[in-house]
């Protein structure tokens, strides 16, 4: 028997998007344990250098596997263009989310059109557009970092989410796209407001799904999925205020212990 197979699940981002993905993770993986980090004293990352990143996503690494997780997901896009600095600092497996993503939305676009919107750092990188070019898709792609500001300081049910997006999905050059990527986890949460100024049927792209089933085949493979059938623990740090983050991710609703603040540097 693998001696790390009960070992918990280390997961982090920028911030609170991740918790997007950590949600869909604990529902896939009800039995694991998960320790989760929303580095939110150096949120976001997206608006950073490309060496600022790369530091932070070494740091959080190196911090996840003093903790003696089993393997890290980078539950962030920004982060994961960076996953070479994780896996050089720590010797278990590293996932990015952004590969399975593309592949799962390049499954399902119909007419090979497919929105990508993310961070500045991301759309810059150009990494799903050029993933999704590979793939013989027509990539459109839109920076939109200031979603995740708004995300991390207030409550979903504001007001003003909806004219922030509408806004700034006027930027879009070409508006036939059927398929959208949320290539940055904290985007999600502002699907609702998306639809309402996106034509019907498009279909929308989270990170959580994919990541999970990929994560899933990499701990069947190497021996580490649980033997547990009792429900895993969830802890939640972060590298900010507490309150902030309470406040932030009421929408989360999965079980967890207490949020605990803690310096990574």
């Amino acid at each position: 028997m693998n001696s790390k197979k009960n070992n918990a699940i280390g997961v982090f981002d920028s911030g609170i998007g991740g918790l997007t993905v950590l949600e869909k993770l604990i529902e896939m993986f009800p039995n694991e344990n998960f320790v989760y980090v929303a580095d939110q004293g150096h949120c976001p990352y997206g608006t950073k250098t490309a060496k600022e990143i790369g530091d932070r996503v070494e740091k959080v690494s190196r911090y996840l596997y003093q903790q003696d997780v089993k393997a890290i997901v980078i539950a962030c896009n920004t982060a994961s263009l960076h996953i070479d600095r994780a896996r050089a600092v720590v010797d278990i497996d590293v996932l990015s989310v952004i590969y399975p993503t593309c592949d799962r939305a390049a499954s399902l676009t119909r007419n090979g059109k497919v929105a990508v919107i993310a961070t500045i750092a991301t759309i810059n990188s150009n990494t799903y557009q050029n993933l999704l070019t590979e793939k013989g898709k027509t990539p459109v792609a839109l920076a939109c970092s200031e979603f995740v500001d708004f995300v991390e300081t207030h409550s979903l049910d504001d007001p003003g989410m909806d004219k922030l997006v509408a806004d700034k999905f006027k930027e879009f050059q070409d508006t036939s796209f059927d398929t959208l990527i949320h290539g940055c986890t904290h985007f999600s949460l502002l699907e609702k407001s998306m639809r309402k100024c996106l034509p019907d049927g498009i279909r929308y792209v989270a990170c959580g799904q994919p990541t999970g089933e990929s994560l899933r085949k990499l701990l069947a493979e190497k021996d580490l999925l649980t033997d547990r059938n009792t429900a895993g623990s969830v802890k939640i740090y972060t590298t900010g205020g507490v309150q902030n983050a309470e406040n932030t991710m009421k929408w989360f609703t999965a079980q967890h212990e207490p949020v605990q603040h803690v310096d990574i540097d």
